[in-house]
């Protein structure tokens, strides 16, 4: 897959490596399996991508994606807080604000035509932090990136900055890395495809009210 929601995380992550590694291994704990011993082979990193990653990816990380969109839809400010929160969960430190202002700040330089003023204000007034799911769902439905092909993305670059990280401590080749890296994130695209109609539309049970901002 090749399209501008892919494009423009491996471009900032080009900018900026700590999006990569310290946006999507600190939130699967990767580093922390590796280095207390938990994750040791290939077989093993194998088994952690199927569960959690896959799940957290597809039934969260995704579900919350196309919730943003909806609440985008409606310019509701605080739903897409809600949602932030939710995603980020019990992780909303000094070090995930900034990885979320970061990407932000590198999307807004490389298209600097987007609104992304309801992001900002989100962390102004500090409703929420604004994490790395939450700012490249709403700056891919800003380009006009359709909610799967910004999903799609968000897997890939999960995926493929994961098994980077860890080929490394593991010591696996860069070949077989790479056909790593392609296997989960064509099996992440077909569990997507096959549960993203039967994810619960209320996820975080969020209420519909009456604070918005325009567009």
């Amino acid at each position: 897959m090749n399209d501008k929601s892919t494009k423009l995380l491996d471009y900032v992550q080009t900018l900026d490596n700590d999006l990569s590694v310290g946006g999507f291994s600190h939130v699967f704990d990767l580093q922390t399996r590796i280095a207390e011993g938990r994750i040791q082979s290939q077989e093993e990193l194998e088994g952690f991508i199927l569960h959690p990653m896959m799940n957290r990816l597809v039934h969260q990380d995704g579900a919350a994606i196309l919730a943003i969109y909806a609440a985008a839809d409606q310019r509701d400010i605080r739903q897409i807080a809600r949602i932030d929160r939710y995603i980020l969960g019990h992780e909303n430190d000094e070090a995930v604000r900034q990885r979320g202002r970061r990407l932000l700040k590198l999307a807004q330089a490389l298209y600097p035509w987007l609104n992304l003023k309801v992001l900002d204000e989100l962390a102004q007034k500090e409703l929420s932090p604004v994490c790395l799911a939450t700012a490249h769902a709403y700056v891919n439905y800003q380009l006009g990136s359709s909610r799967d092909h910004t999903v799609y993305g968000y897997m890939q670059s999960a995926v493929c900055t994961c098994i980077q990280l860890a080929a490394r401590s593991l010591s696996i080749p860069p070949h077989d890395a790479k056909a790593l890296a392609g296997k989960w994130t064509a099996e992440m695209e077909r569990a997507w495809t096959a549960e993203k109609d039967s994810l619960p539309t209320d996820l975080v049970n969020i209420q519909k009210n009456d604070s918005h901002i325009a567009s």
